[in-house]
């Protein structure tokens, strides 16, 4: 599954320097102006259930800013997420340690104007989340042709990040549930000489092949198309009210955009070229989805065998 071989990857810090900056300088502010103008309390007099609230809260805030750190590039809206964050950070803090210290009449407004920050960062927070809504929604008209209908990422293939053969049968099932007699059919791919490949240069590469021609398949189809990594090197695709002729166009488009992918392997200059054998089918009356399969899987199979 996904989530069992995906491992934390912090290599996203290199890139955001200057927001750790920021955020360790808030971090060293809070710290400066707390104890800096003010004295420290008696052990009596400090609320410990007040610091494990307002502490809780500056703790994760800092947690959030460290997520956002490794799980995005640089951009505008991972600048004003962490930006207004930290703001928020600073007033938790700054809430924070006045539980800690008494502060000298020339600071009490500091006490005063610590809820300022956390008001800056919500608004700067608020700007960022519209610019993330807008990017959510870009994604997720490129994600229509990796899911269908549902979200189920225990089901995603680690190496493609398409769905696997089994959220494949689940959709092609709901299609032929439906009421209306709208056409579908049911495209089968598989890269030519792939083991080959593999030999020569290596898993790795094979991998890396396999990512490149998945998201060239991708490009290559319509918002209402679905594909998915069957097993292998071979990949299946969902086309709904789409008829055989059609189909066959569509994996012609498939065919010529695959055959101009120039791979280039590690430490080689000169690019291979690849091509893939094709087979589809339409969905017919009374069919079940081990059926089409099953049809659409001996027709690849014949072809690869004649070619």
């Amino acid at each position: 599954m996904l989530f069992e071989k995906s491992t934390m990857n912090i290599s996203l810090l290199s890139r955001h320097q200057n927001l750790v900056s920021l955020t360790a300088a808030c971090l060293s502010l809070s710290i400066s102006l707390s104890f800096g103008l003010g004295q420290l309390k008696d052990w009596q007099e400090i609320s410990w259930l007040d610091i494990l609230g307002e502490g809780s809260i500056a703790l994760l805030s800092l947690i959030w800013v460290f997520f956002i750190l490794i799980s995005r590039p640089p951009g505008r809206v991972t600048t004003g997420l962490v930006v207004g964050l930290s703001c928020f950070m600073l007033s938790a803090l700054l809430d924070l340690f006045d539980e800690f210290v008494h502060y000298q009449a020339a600071a009490a407004g500091l006490s005063l104007i610590e809820s300022i920050p956390a008001g800056i960062g919500m608004l700067i927070m608020s700007y960022a989340l519209w610019h993330w809504h807008q990017e959510q929604l870009a994604l997720n008209r490129q994600l229509c042709r990796r899911e269908a209908n549902t979200r189920e990422h225990g089901q995603i293939d680690f190496i493609t990040q398409l769905y696997r053969a089994d959220y494949m049968r689940g959709q092609i099932d709901m299609q032929l549930r439906t009421k209306d007699d709208s056409p579908f059919s049911i495209m089968m791919l598989d890269i030519d000489n792939f083991d080959r490949f593999n030999r020569q240069f290596g898993p790795q590469e094979g991998d890396r092949l396999l990512r490149e021609i998945s998201e060239l398949i991708l490009m290559n189809l319509r918002t209402t198309d679905l594909a998915c990594r069957y097993a292998g090197d071979r990949f299946i695709l969902l086309l709904p009210g789409t008829d055989l002729p059609l189909a066959n166009e569509l994996a012609q488009d498939i065919r010529q955009a695959i055959s101009h992918l120039a791979f280039k392997p590690y430490e080689q200059a000169s690019p291979i070229f690849h091509s893939m054998t094709i087979a589809t089918e339409a969905a017919q009356a009374g069919d079940a989805v081990d059926s089409i399969i099953s049809r659409v899987n001996r027709r690849l199979d014949d072809y690869k065998q004649h070619a």
